[in-house]
């Protein structure tokens, strides 16, 4: 059985040393990669990502299938019709 961490009295023991964040809640949008040396990703490539309001980072899968986060100023936003949005949905 697992234990739970009450963080109501402060942080302790050896959950002291971790980097807590408060992310906000996530968006799902298109952007293209525009980071010409970015790791794992190819630019120019259209990704799925999930922004969150309260953080520099965005969510994506790179090339390795893996899930990551990433700087926001790597990705562009892609404005996309209704029409097109369901196509990729759909494709995904």
């Amino acid at each position: 059985m697992k234990k739970s961490v009450d963080f109501s009295k402060g942080v302790r023991g050896r959950h002291a040393q971790m980097d807590l964040k408060v992310m906000g809640s996530p968006e799902t949008v298109w952007a293209v990669c525009i980071r010409k040396d970015a790791q794992d990703l190819i630019p120019f490539k259209l990704y799925r990502i999930e922004r969150f309001s309260e953080s520099d980072e965005v969510r994506s899968v790179n090339e390795n299938g893996e899930s990551a986060f990433y700087p926001k100023g790597w990705f562009a936003l892609v404005d996309i019709s209704k029409q097109t949005l369901g196509l990729l949905k759909r494709a995904a």
